[in-house]
């Protein structure tokens, strides 16, 4: 009981919520935590009575706070097993914070679209408070709020990898800044290379001092840059030593950042949807809470990167138009100045502000670069960047999944090629899945329809949800966590949103503290 009594009184205080402050107040800061319900009033004055063992239970499950990369409520839990406190207090206590770290695990510490503090709604609360008077009445509280985490594999493979960090505190060593280097080289910056590889477990071989680069060497530097989906050429290039210096430390911040973007998704992704991640360039379908494919895909450029949103999946087209954006179909025209009969060489079609077709030889190049009013569109064939399948769901970003005439660059590690887009390997197998037990569109018929060059729109019995993430840790089926290129350079400010969340909501405490009135001597 050593380290429960040390944390007794800032436990009580922080459960307890603002006594003299008015739980209102706290709440309205974006505490994310739901305060103590008045005894008489609301949907907590209905709760079955908290028993020693679900206090127990609770106590318990709080101490885990941290390994779901959420705020430690330790002292909460010191103070619930803390006999010296009366039941009626801990009781109290307990129902405050079930229902703050239920709401992390339930909807997020913090908003999905704000980056804020997380506030629940009536609806939420109502939703948590039937939870936890299902939980009281069957005295299976910790089985409560397991159930209110993400239902994931790869979430509980994420938790595992940050009780790991946390419990080892590995601390490997860091490379100097320098030149690439390659087979051949060796210095003091090889041993660090080395030394870094073997703290992970990709470099087994003894070794010394002074050792040159040598094959061994760049097959674990590969594997090193292949799991981080990063270009494997066997060389410490500058990507590869960034990668390799994130310290111990950071990858904590971006475990817990992961995580709580597992938790923005889990609560109604779809009973069949599908997800993207654009670190990994993988496309994932799933149905009824099982992987049912995953894909390969190419994402867009850094240039021209591809955004994170959900939409639903209306329809799709087989042996779709490209209508070319602004910015390619410029590059176009350009060949075209140079080269008129490319354009009907290669199918496209042009037309003038008002809708209506027109040669290439009617354009009025004079008006370049000021208000260009000509776009332009190519029919289906065996040149059209679409391929033979587009998969519309509707977004402000006009970006959307389809086949691509690339097909060979598939085979590459790093996969961003397109102008934000998704472009999806094998997508008439992706399609086929879609539109599984719509009448009159099995495989067969698909294959007929892309066999000539029709456009076909088939839209869909049901609505599919589409989730476009951004993800930089993930796992294998084994649980095995790789740590993702940060390709778009993202994480960094992701993180530092969820650590300003956590710093408001270690303030907040403090104000549960201050509003309480109550003396922190009492309980050292």
């Amino acid at each position: 009981m050593l380290r429960i009594s040390c944390f007794v009184t800032l436990a009580f205080l922080l459960a307890c919520g603002p006594v003299a402050a008015g739980a209102e107040d706290v709440r309205e800061a974006g505490a994310g935590a739901v305060p103590p319900t008045p005894a008489a009033h609301g949907p907590a004055a209905n709760l079955p009575a908290w028993s020693e063992t679900s206090i127990e239970q609770l106590a318990i499950a709080l101490f885990d706070a941290p390994s779901h990369g959420l705020p430690s409520l330790d002292q909460t839990a010191g103070a619930l097993l803390d006999r010296s406190l009366g039941l009626e207090q801990r009781a109290a206590m307990a129902s405050s914070a079930f229902l703050r770290f239920g709401g992390w695990l339930r909807y997020g510490l913090t908003d999905s679209q704000t980056r804020q503090l997380n506030t629940l709604d009536e609806a939420e609360r109502a939703e948590l408070h039937t939870v936890l008077a299902r939980a009281l009445a069957e005295e299976r509280v910790a089985d409560a709020l397991d159930a209110l985490a993400p239902d994931l594999g790869e979430y509980r493979a994420l938790r595992a990898e940050m009780l790991r960090l946390m419990a080892l505190q590995p601390i490997w060593p860091g490379i100097e800044p320098g030149a690439t280097l390659a087979t051949g080289d060796h210095g003091p910056r090889v041993d660090q290379l080395r030394a870094r590889l073997s703290a992970v477990g990709l470099y087994r071989e003894s070794w010394s001092a002074g050792d040159a680069f040598e094959l061994r060497l760049e097959t674990a530097v590969r594997r090193f840059q292949g799991r981080a989906n990063l270009s494997p050429s066997g060389q410490m290039d500058q990507a590869t030593l960034n990668h390799l210096n994130i310290t111990p430390e950071q990858r904590l911040s971006q475990l817990r950042v992961n995580l709580e973007q597992r938790r923005w998704q889990s609560r109604e992704p779809g009973r069949r949807h599908i997800r993207v991640n654009l670190a990994d360039f993988t496309l994932e379908a799933w149905a009824d809470g099982a992987l049912a494919r995953r894909h390969r895909v190419m994402v867009g450029r850094q240039v021209s990167s591809t955004p994170e949103f959900s939409e639903d999946m209306q329809y799709l087209v087989l042996n779709p138009w490209w209508g070319i954006p602004g910015g390619l179909a410029q590059t176009r025209f350009r060949s075209f100045r140079r080269n008129p009969g490319l354009a009907a060489q290669r199918g496209f079609r042009i037309y003038d502000a008002g809708g209506n077709q027109i040669s290439v030889y009617e354009i009025d190049w004079s008006r370049w670069g000021r208000d260009w009013p000509y776009r332009m569109s190519q029919p289906p064939g065996a040149d059209n960047p679409m391929g033979e399948v587009k998969f519309i769901f509707p977004n402000s970003h006009n970006v959307y999944i389809h086949d691509t005439t690339e097909r060979d660059r598939f085979s590459e590690t790093r996969r961003d090629f397109s102008a934000a887009c998704i472009r999806v390997h094998d997508p008439l197998l992706l399609a086929e899945w879609v539109l599984d037990g719509q009448e009159g569109w099995d495989a067969e018929q698909i294959e007929q329809v892309v066999a000539g060059n029709t456009p076909t729109v088939v839209w869909l019995d049901d609505r599919l949800p589409v989730h476009i993430n951004y993800w930089t840790v993930v796992s294998n089926a084994d649980g095995d966590v790789r740590y993702l290129n940060d390709l778009y350079r993202r994480d960094g400010g992701l993180i530092r949103q969820f650590e300003l969340a956590l710093e408001q909501a270690r303030e907040l405490e403090g104000v549960r503290i201050a509003g309480s009135g109550l003396s922190r001597a009492r309980f050292e």
